[in-house]
């Protein structure tokens, strides 16, 4: 007579293992999206320094911008 197949126990699931390194970008996440403008170079390189004092950045200074420009009354 042939044997049955051996039962092998479930396996608990692994907990979800934090990876190490950067946060996801902006980049990869389907809720934003990029857009290119141009701007004089004069004024990019003084956000950019300002953005670089300050610990701030370029995206979210834009956005921040152009949220308060969409609560303005037209």
């Amino acid at each position: 007579m042939a044997k049955a197949p051996a039962k092998t126990p479930k396996k608990a699931a692994a907990p979800v293992k934090k990876t190490v390194g950067r946060p996801r970008a902006k980049h990869s996440d389907p809720d934003y999206k990029q857009m290119s403008v141009y701007v004089h170079q004069d004024v990019r390189n003084k956000v950019k320094a300002r953005l670089f004092e300050q610990g701030g950045e370029f995206s979210a200074l834009v956005e921040s911008l152009l949220r308060d420009w969409l609560k303005k009354p037209q």
